[in-house]
């Protein structure tokens, strides 16, 4: 029996058992996977970003967020798709971060072809994937057993600054958000700590339940030949994607 057909039969009481049997990664695979991360996380943090008068002479990395799934302890088996916001130091306004987000993208993509240590990694299918918003795509292999990583890296202005991610956000945040006037979703990375921190701290019955509807939700929209359960009725949107049929960035989702 199919793994999504199987969710449908289990009953409440065992539902902790079938996460724990075939969603919630083994922390082998989880160590392994992130040690890689670390690798473009330092690379981030270590490089300085220049080559455009419009910016800062030095462009740095203030501080690098890992979003989504691995953000907040919710990933599934097998789900080798990690997104790091970059809130970089070039950033000071909502409009500059707009302005300026593609040229960023670009002095990123330059520099990550120069990183050997990511090219150790097997760097490969390094783009700029055009979206709400648009961000820098690429794929790495872990060490030991060269399974691939899709990595994906969206610069952002720290709107918050470096406030406890648990605090309330001062009301000008907001105030300056609405008369940046972007397009919806555009800077939703600024806010990803808020996101990340919304659910990181949950307890362990809620992530369960998320990696459930998780699961569910990647079925009913990803169904593959067989075509959605029945019980799923019509695909859902939890967000805005980048395009009809691809899916939907994490800093957009708080699953």
């Amino acid at each position: 029996m199919a793994l999504a057909q199987e969710l449908y039969g289990v009953p409440a009481s065992r539902l902790d058992s079938f996460v724990a049997q075939w969603l919630q990664p083994s922390r082998g695979w989880k160590e392994e996977v992130l040690e890689a991360v670390h690798t473009v996380e330092q690379f981030l943090r270590q490089e300085a970003f220049q080559g455009e008068r419009a910016l800062d002479p030095e462009a740095r990395v203030l501080k690098v967020v890992k979003v989504g799934s691995f953000g907040n302890g919710t990933v599934l088996r097998s789900e080798a798709d990690v997104e790091l916001v970059v809130f970089l130091s070039c950033f000071h306004s909502f409009q500059e971060e707009a302005k300026y987000h593609q040229t960023v993208l670009r002095l990123i993509w330059g520099k990550l072809w120069c990183c050997q240590d990511l090219l150790d990694l097997g760097l490969s299918d390094l783009r700029i994937t055009q979206g709400v918003p648009s961000a820098l795509d690429f794929t790495i292999q872990t060490r030991g057993t060269a399974e691939p990583i899709n990595i994906t890296i969206v610069p952002a202005y720290r709107a918050l600054g470096p406030a406890v991610p648990n605090s309330q956000p001062p009301p000008e945040v907001y105030v300056n958000l609405i008369k940046a006037c972007g397009y919806p979703g555009n800077f939703s990375p600024s806010f990803s700590e808020l996101q990340r921190c919304f659910v990181k701290h949950r307890p362990t019955k809620v992530k369960s339940l998320l990696r459930l509807v998780k699961h569910w939700y990647q079925q009913a929209h990803h169904p593959g030949s067989g075509g959605p359960h029945p019980q799923c009725g019509r695909r859902v949107q939890m967000g805005l994607s980048r395009s009809e049929g691809q899916t939907v960035p994490e800093t957009g989702l708080l699953l």
